[in-house]
């Protein structure tokens, strides 16, 4: 029944990471943010958005904590979780944008709306998220099992019997 449960926690897990790649990519080709000019899509913001230290913006290198955060999943899921929760912390500044600096004149262009892109890349980054609290479950529950096989070995039946009376 333990490998069962084992499995099952990172089939899920991985599940999710595919959810989260599958979110992202959809989130490049969606408008992320409406002004009064035009529409602003994921691949823009992709593009462009690593620039956002100039200004003190940073939700975008959100996407590199995600990243790490997978791939240390399966080796080391605690600073997985951390990473993951990082970036889901990191990715929520983007609501906070007010207007994206323009290039070609000294003006910002106003942000009026959030759209759909937005949406997508941050339910991108919750499902990296949940997948790491699922492997951090799995390597306590991995953890758990070592030390009462380690504890079995150790102690006699009787005396393993008699403690977990108490």
């Amino acid at each position: 029944m333990q490998d069962f449960r084992l499995s099952l926690l990172k089939t899920i897990a991985i599940l999710l990471v595919i959810l989260a790649f599958f979110l992202f990519f959809i989130s490049l080709f969606e408008p992320v943010f409406v002004t009064e000019e035009r529409v602003i899509e994921g691949y823009w913001i992709l593009a462009m958005g690593w620039l956002g230290f100039l200004i003190f913006q940073f939700a975008w290198y959100a996407n590199l904590l995600s990243f790490l955060s997978i791939l240390l999943m399966s080796t080391r899921a605690g600073t997985a979780f951390i990473l993951a929760l990082l970036a889901l912390l990191l990715a929520t500044e983007s609501f906070l944008f007010d207007e994206i600096p323009s290039g070609s004149s000294e003006k910002s262009i106003a942000i009026i709306d959030n759209d759909i892109g937005l949406y997508l890349w941050i339910g991108a980054h919750c499902a990296v998220l949940y997948a790491a609290i699922l492997m951090l479950i799995r390597q306590k529950m991995l953890e758990h099992e070592e030390r009462l096989e380690a504890l079995k070995k150790s102690a006699p039946l009787s005396a393993i019997k008699n403690s977990s009376s108490l």
